[in-house]
């Protein structure tokens, strides 16, 4: 045995069950549609690879990712075939997952069962043959399984060690794609389903009496969307107030290491290099560090009680008539970490132009690379403990960022609909999954793992571009005689000053111009290049912690105006690399990035306009 894959209906726990037995840090989440590849791991103290294939609930896929799935099922792909197939079953829901199974037995597909979610199922009352459900389906073996707690698990692996590749020929008739389609064939299989469950079930699954009691409140046609808006007002208000004492801590460390290195360092271009460069760029990004880790552990925990699932069951309306499909509340839930898995997670909307227009607006929602940026112009425009009600100011800011991009979001997909891809949104299918209690383990582990990777980006990306900021901001060296601060006669302050024109009309000078340039390449990159353009500027930057000195020289040297334009321009502005690659793999060409280059550029310039002349 080599080579297995798992499948099964969203939210059945597959993507759970491939993280424990491969001991992957895989993406999880508590609604369908999160894995939107096929993802790939090797099972513990083996060499035998694990395959996470899409959710998919029928043969009769849709979507991109259910043809990925289906394509894998019928061996279309000579080298992906696996030796063995494992059907991920929720217990809690035999009658949909039943279809899948059913199906797989037609086409002679051999498989496993891992008959998931078996601790909730025996906890709600549930007791099953799962004899009498093996014959029906062909004499599978069935594995009783919790991905979460661990049960069952080291039978199904040893069972996966100790299988052999089996020779099976398929039974697919020529029409078998044609027929699955029929709504004869569909009502004689939901028939046989409801005789096999009535025949297998000993003692039926009780209800769930808390998913029901919450959706009350969570589903309420009106009281539902104030929930919601409470509760993201909640989300922002905690990300201020849990993250100050961290990013004070690490401003500390940053702040002591730069006095140490000046202190150990002579005078000189190595010691600028540190303090200025390194220290002035990393350190200053680094210092957002709580605010990504805070951020992503409100988001996994939500997602992980099943709340988002509601959110986007609540949204779906609203997303119809603003011209998205129902589906695309899916892509923009996940946009809001990041726009990458937002693009791909696009994947599940079946008609290609709806899909198109999702991909194209999701990277306005308001993703996690904005974060530093946003605290940092709100910490200089609006002080701390300014309070409307029980929400601060700068919460409620934050709030109103971040419902900026999703309006804009809507308007530009309602106006793509009715001119440049006109569609009818279709409506949203998707089942609502069980509200389940949060593992703080594992929602932690998760958001320290995005905190990890932003420290590696941090590492990296800014730490390069910091370094090469530091170049331009500090040769050449100020000739004699100069009246001028040395880093006026710079190669950045050259740079500076011929892009200065084009952004001056909104109120930007050459210095916040020549640290724009880089964020082009992450959003993010933006604080560090400003923490590096000033420390060189400034004699004592070092005299008190970055964020503080950084703080005050822009509330110093800039209006009001000028800080709202920047805040505008980063709401709408196309500053991510890796963005308009995933754009060009999903769209297949240079084409529609482009164009969504071209339309985020002109709004946030057309706006950022605006706002500079409206706060001027």
């Amino acid at each position: 045995m080599s080579f297995v894959a798992l499948v099964g209906l969203p939210n059945s726990g597959k993507s759970s069950l491939f993280n424990a037995l491969t001991n992957s840090r895989q993406r999880i989440a508590n609604f369908p549609g999160i894995t939107t590849e096929k993802k790939l791991g090797t099972l513990v103290d083996s060499d035998i690879s694990i395959l996470d294939l899409p959710g998919v609930y029928t043969l009769d896929a849709a979507t991109l990712d259910e043809k990925v799935t289906r394509d894998f099922i019928f061996d279309k792909v000579e080298e992906e075939k696996a030796d063995l197939l494992v059907l991920v079953m929720d217990a809690t829901n035999l009658k949909k997952s039943l279809y899948l199974a059913l199906q797989l037995k037609e086409i002679n597909q051999s498989f496993v069962l891992a008959l998931n979610m078996m601790d909730l199922a025996t906890k709600r009352g549930q007791e099953l043959d799962l004899d009498k459900l093996s014959q029906y389906l062909g004499g599978v073996s069935i594995f009783p399984v919790s991905a979460v707690s661990g049960q069952g698990l080291d039978e199904l692996t040893k069972k996966i060690h100790d299988s052999q590749p089996e020779k099976r020929e398929f039974n697919i008739p020529k029409d078998y794609q044609t027929k699955i389609k029929r709504p004869e064939y569909v009502k004689e299989k939901l028939a046989q389903i409801e005789s096999i469950v009535d025949d297998i079930t000993i003692k039926n699954i009780l209800a769930d009496s808390l998913t029901e009691k919450l959706d009350r409140f969570f589903l309420h046609p009106w009281l539902g969307p104030i929930i919601l808006i409470f509760i993201l007002l909640f989300m922002f208000q905690l990300l201020f107030t849990w993250s100050d004492p961290f990013m004070g801590g690490i401003e500390s460390i940053f702040t002591m290491l730069g006095d140490s290195v000046s202190t150990l360092l002579p005078d000189g271009y190595l010691k600028s290099l540190v303090v200025d460069g390194v220290i002035a760029g990393v350190g200053g990004i680094l210092v957002f560090l709580p605010h990504i880790v805070f951020l992503f552990l409100i988001i996994y925990f939500l997602e992980d009680f099943g709340y988002l699932g509601r959110v986007a069951f609540s949204l779906d309306y609203l997303m119809r008539k603003m011209g998205l499909p129902g589906k695309a509340v899916v892509p923009m839930l996940s946009s809001h970490a990041c726009a990458i898995p937002g693009i791909m997670s696009a994947r599940i909307i079946e008609d290609p132009s709806q899909r198109l227009i999702t991909m194209m607006v999701s990277p306005l929602t308001t993703c996690s690379a904005r974060l530093p940026v946003y605290t940092l112009l709100i910490g200089v425009m609006i002080p701390k403990g300014h309070f409307l009600g029980p929400f601060s100011l700068q919460a409620l800011t934050l709030f109103g960022l971040y419902a900026l991009g999703i309006v804009s979001a809507f308007v530009v997909a309602m106006i793509a609909r009715k001119t440049y891809l006109p569609t009818s949104p279709a409506y949203l299918l998707m089942e609502l999954p069980p509200y389940r209690i949060p593992s703080f383990f594992k929602i932690l582990k998760q958001s320290l793992m995005k905190g990890w990777i932003f420290v590696k980006k941090a590492g990296t990306v800014i730490l390069l571009l910091s370094i090469v900021i530091w170049g331009l901001v500090s040769f050449p060296s100020a000739p004699e005689g100069a009246d001028q601060p040395a880093v006026n006669y710079s190669y950045a302050a050259k740079i500076g000053q011929t892009f200065e024109p084009i952004f001056r009309p909104l109120g930007y000078d050459w210095r916040l111009t020549t640290a724009l340039i880089p964020s082009f390449a992450a959003r993010e990159v933006m604080v560090a290049a400003m923490g590096t353009v000033y420390a060189v500027q400034g004699d004592d930057a070092e005299e008190e912690s970055f964020l503080k000195n950084l703080s005050s020289i822009l509330s110093a040297q800039y209006s009001l105006a000028t800080m709202m334009s920047l805040l505008i321009w980063f709401v709408f502005a196309p500053q991510c690399i890796s963005t308009f690659a995933v754009l060009k793999k999903e769209t297949g060409g240079y084409k529609h990035p482009l164009i969504f280059m071209g339309y985020t550029l002109a709004m946030a310039y057309v706006f950022a306009f605006l706002t500079y002349l409206a706060f001027k």
